[in-house]
């Protein structure tokens, strides 16, 4: 009996991202990087792009993934590799931005403001979402992103080495200022 490929993938427990990378590492077989590109890529790079423009995400992605595939020290065991991958895109990034000298923090003055309240009456929810969220301050647009992406309070502290309360405090000044920058009718 041939069973389909879906199923098949639910008896192979060596797929999961931890298990993929531990045997890249140790045959450096490249089709389980591949699977772990396939599996990460594009949330990777969203995550990049909501913090940088669109070519600096693509250069950051790729070189992310040039770190991973020149790891060699394989004693080290990965017990979340989404959260370790996410690491090493933010730290490189912070290089990137470094580099290219464009670490800035945007302040959002009366002007700014204005122009997003006249963005969120004629655009659509998405398209003032989006604006609003560019306009919060680094850290706090970086910590909501990564709690959009599903990760837990925890563990945005331990990726980005700030304490359990900084990151909420983040949260919590990121969702007044998105409500602020919105406006009561689109919480």
């Amino acid at each position: 009996m041939k069973l389909p490929s879906m199923i098949k993938g639910w008896m192979i427990t060596s797929s999961t991202p931890e298990a993929l990378l531990k045997r890249y590492l140790t045959t450096r077989d490249n089709k389980f990087l591949a699977l772990l590109i396939k599996q990460f890529n594009h949330s990777l790079y969203h995550y990049l792009l909501t913090l940088s423009d669109k070519e600096l995400a693509e250069d950051v992605v790729q070189i992310t993934w040039l770190k991973v595939l020149n790891i060699k020290n394989t004693s080290h065991e990965h017990t979340n590799v989404r959260a370790w991958l996410y690491t090493i895109a933010r730290n490189t990034l912070f290089d990137e931005l470094r580099k290219t000298q464009r670490w800035h923090y945007v302040v959002l003055d009366e002007t700014q403001h204005a122009s997003t309240n006249a963005l969120t009456e004629k655009d659509d929810r998405l398209a003032a979402f989006n604006s609003a969220l560019m306009h919060l301050p680094f850290y706090q647009r970086e910590a909501f992103i990564f709690q959009q992406e599903g990760f837990s309070i925890l563990e945005i502290a331990e990726m980005t080495n700030e304490s359990f309360e900084t990151i909420k405090s983040r949260l919590r000044y990121a969702r007044k200022q998105l409500k602020t920058i919105l406006g009561k009718d689109h919480e």
